[in-house]
């Protein structure tokens, strides 16, 4: 059940995913609410956010920066094991929550599309101009939605992409072009329009400037988060998805498998860095555990990534961010 208020220049969510669990969002707030506008900063109020399934200030209390092994085996016990919300479904399914997660911050009757910028009057799901994005193609590795699959519906990973834009992409891993094939952006919230093209080229993926960052932190989620195994609450197998700067091991799977790869993973890196997490992706993360119970922890802790992958580690280095998840 989602339930919510509009106010003129303000948009407040109350959302009630179970009787465990209950969040109230000052999502955001712009002193110029019209299409085309430029946004102010976003003045989102964390201090309204509250849960009773991780309290803040201690999400990440036990994860171990010491180095690359102990931080990858800390956290994913942190980010696992999280509630699977149906693809598509009469009840609360992905439609519902990444209709809020990418919701247009300057109009709330509408989402932003992570590809081509464009905003899109909601439609609650079904055929039109939007559709859901796996930015981890689900052909690599788990192609059959099911409810053994938490994978194909893990929305930190999913997206609402314009639909030309996704079918471009198709399920092409990521990577820098020099040249290519131009998808073009439109100039909306302050950002894309010409100069800010996603390019295509040589069966690579190039996501424009301004949401390469926020596509290579969902990537870097899905690599820790499924690690193998089983999932702690339901039992069911999932899959070891493994990040890879080797072309060759990205290939579709033919149904859901144990080991699955995606990247490429120097390239994500890149983007991670060069375009760090904002107060609207961070509002984006707090949305999505409202639902799923788990957090992207790339968002909250950018850092973390040079300890993974480039054995960068310092346990003393924090990052705090005003939403209190340090």
């Amino acid at each position: 059940m989602l339930l919510r208020v509009l106010a003129a220049t303000s948009l407040f969510a109350c959302v009630a995913v179970s009787a465990q669990t209950a969040v109230f969002i000052n999502e955001l707030h712009y002193d110029n609410p019209v299409a085309g506008g430029t946004p102010v900063p976003l003045l989102a109020d964390y201090s309204n956010f509250s849960t009773t399934s991780a309290s803040r200030g201690n999400y990440y209390a036990t994860v171990d920066a010491g180095s690359p092994s102990t931080l990858r085996s800390t956290l994913h016990e942190v980010i696992d094991d999280h509630t699977r919300i149906p693809y598509t479904a009469s009840v609360t399914d992905t439609w519902d929550v990444l209709e809020l997660a990418d919701e247009d911050p300057l109009v709330g009757t509408r989402i932003l599309d992570v590809y081509k910028n464009s905003s899109y009057a909601k439609t609650g799901g079904g055929p039109g101009l939007y559709n859901r994005e796996h930015t981890w193609p689900n052909s690599l590795g788990f192609p059959n939605d099911g409810p053994a699959n938490s994978a194909f519906t893990d929305t930190h990973m999913l997206m609402l992409s314009d639909v030309g834009h996704n079918a471009a992409r198709g399920n092409l891993p990521f990577g820098t072009c020099a040249s290519g094939e131009a998808f073009a952006t439109v100039a909306y919230f302050g950002q894309g329009g010409p100069g800010h093209d996603n390019l295509r080229c040589s069966g690579l993926w190039q996501v424009w400037d301004a949401l390469r960052g926020n596509v290579a932190r969902a990537i870097l989620y899905m690599d820790i988060r499924y690690e193998g195994g089983v999932h702690g609450v339901t039992g069911f197998a999932e899959p070891d998805l493994r990040l890879t700067d080797i072309p060759s091991l990205i290939a579709p799977s033919g149904g859901n498998a144990s080991v699955a790869y995606m990247g490429l993973l120097a390239t994500l890196l890149q983007w991670h860095a060069q375009d760090p997490p904002d107060e609207r992706e961070q509002m984006r993360n707090a949305v999505i555990q409202s639902f799923q119970g788990n957090r992207n922890p790339f968002v909250d802790h950018p850092e973390w990534a040079a300890c993974l992958y480039q054995s960068q580690c310092s346990a003393a280095a924090e990052t705090v961010f005003v939403n209190g998840f340090e």
